[in-house]
């Protein structure tokens, strides 16, 4: 299936900065980022992180996000509720189930999505 109009641009502005993989399933466009920086709060450095965006972006737009399983804190424990470990993309995942405010199609956007993801990851919990 062809993407949105609107993410196929999202996506080829985001390949200027990242590696970009689609895998896409009949309710999802699977998007994958290989290596995403995760700063120093975690026992990896990086790790593949994983959006799912709904097919009716920008309508609807990404609700949490997912790393690599292997993503923990220096204690060992899972960070903040990100317990949860799922299957997408044939692969195992752990869930960050963190939300950012509503999502706005006339404004949001992958790249300010990313922004998120960012920003909570360096309150390193």
């Amino acid at each position: 299936m062809a993407l949105p109009p609107r993410l196929e641009k999202e996506v080829e502005e985001l390949r200027r900065i990242y590696q970009v993989t689609i895998i896409e399933d009949s309710e999802w466009i699977n998007i994958v980022l290989p290596a995403f920086p995760l700063g120093d709060g975690f026992t990896v450095f990086s790790s593949d992180l994983l959006l799912r965006v709904p097919r009716s972006y920008p309508d609807a737009g990404p609700d949490m996000f997912w790393l690599e399983v292997a993503v923990t804190l220096p204690s060992g424990q899972p960070p903040q509720a990100a317990e949860v470990i799922e299957q997408h993309v044939g692969r195992s995942w752990r869930r960050f189930s963190w939300h950012r405010r509503s999502w706005k199609p006339s404004v949001d956007n992958l790249d300010g999505y990313l922004e998120f993801v960012h920003r909570r990851l360096l309150e390193k919990k």
